[in-house]
């Protein structure tokens, strides 16, 4: 289950250690003790110090307030403030050494909101000029829709089904380009959300980490064995059964549902140098693919662990050759190691994937 400055309305706190470099890009500096003391505190309850066991019926809910409770302290340090009702636009790609979501993507800038929709809220997302950009609301039990157009939305806890609710914005960037990445965050700087109160996330309770972790590693191994693919896997309540929706969490939560991505998952058992061969691959015409390395866990490991369209290197025929292991000179060149295992990701995906017309391609031994 998933960069930059912050956007009209978050609160920026200077005595915080939060500055901004120039407008854009800013660098977010770390706070003095001493000052850091004047932030709020996280608005986190724990109404409970119990822990509960975690079984199929509960796994949802305790993966996904795992989550959202370190996402409500991250949030809150970052923008020296509650951490609820407030935009954090990281203006970097994800960190590879965060493990608060397994199978992160790489491709995107991230701007993190949590929601307490005791109160309704309405965020805004801005015009792109054909930048990708979208916006995921997954709720309490880790259900999840996409928004992808500009325009305002407003959420409620009936429509979501939760009383807490993440919005996750991705915006495109081709990270190897610094002034992509400038244009990436000046359009995160545009995001908003107004709330009449922000509220507080509330955690009835513990849950049992070892059992949520076995279970997770569970469903994670029937989706490799039965081939499950992505598009059954995220989604609204009614579009996909519970145990659906658990391995989805499982696999990684907060994956986007198949209209605004689908996942193609490869799990090779050699650890001999291979390639992967991609041609006309079917993303958006606003979006791209990308194909990343993470270890058995679902993350990344080494240096050279993920590579996207934006800056791919193609053949003269528009073929990219992707080399999996090897001489890490080779063009395209990914690590690879004992447990590997790798995520292709099509944004936006155009019919040609659902009707059968582009064929997935699969691993090759060199």
């Amino acid at each position: 289950m998933l960069r930059s400055s912050f956007f009209a309305g978050a609160k920026t706190c200077m005595a915080g250690g939060l500055a901004a470099m120039g407008f854009l890009p800013f660098t977010v500096l770390s706070a003095p003790s001493a000052l850091a003391a004047e932030c709020p505190k996280p608005a986190i309850t724990l109404e409970s110090d119990a822990v509960v066991p975690v079984t199929k019926a509960n796994f949802a809910d305790a993966e996904t307030q795992t989550a959202l409770v370190k996402y409500v302290a991250k949030v809150a340090a970052e923008t020296c403030s509650s951490g609820m009702g407030v935009i954090w636009n990281d203006g970097k790609t994800a960190d590879p050494k965060d493990r608060t979501v397994i199978r992160i993507n790489f491709d995107t800038l991230y701007s993190w909101l949590i929601l307490d929709l005791s109160t309704p809220a309405t965020f805004t997302l801005p015009e792109t000029d054909g930048r990708y950009q979208s916006a995921m609301v997954l709720n309490g039990q880790g259900y999840v829709y996409v928004e992808k157009e500009p325009g305002n939305y407003t959420l409620t806890q009936d429509e979501v089904g939760s009383r807490i609710a993440l919005v996750a914005f991705r915006t495109g960037v081709n990270i190897q380009d610094p002034d992509d990445v400038a244009q990436a965050q000046a359009l995160q700087a545009k995001l908003s959300v107004k709330q009449a109160k922000t509220g507080e996330f509330v955690q009835p309770n513990q849950w049992n980490l070892e059992q949520m972790l076995a279970l997770r590693a569970a469903y994670n191994q029937e989706r490799n064995d039965k081939g499950v693919k992505s598009e059954s896997l995220f989604g609204r309540p009614g579009e996909i059964t519970p145990e659906q929706n658990n391995m989805g969490v499982a696999v990684g939560i907060g994956g986007l549902p198949k209209e605004g991505a689908v996942y193609l998952f490869y799990t090779p058992t050699s650890t001999d140098p291979q390639t992967l061969t991609l041609q006309d691959v079917p993303n958006g015409d606003n979006a791209f693919w990308s194909l990343t390395v993470y270890d058995k866990d679902g993350f990344p490991s080494g240096d050279n662990f993920n590579l996207n369209s934006a800056f791919a290197k193609a053949n003269p025929d528009g073929d990219v050759v992707i080399n999996l292991g090897g001489n890490s000179d080779q063009e395209n060149y990914l690590e690879i190691y004992p447990g590997w295992n790798a995520t292709l990701r099509i944004y936006n995906p155009k019919p040609a994937y659902f009707d059968g017309s582009w064929v997935r391609p699969e691993l090759r031994l060199k």
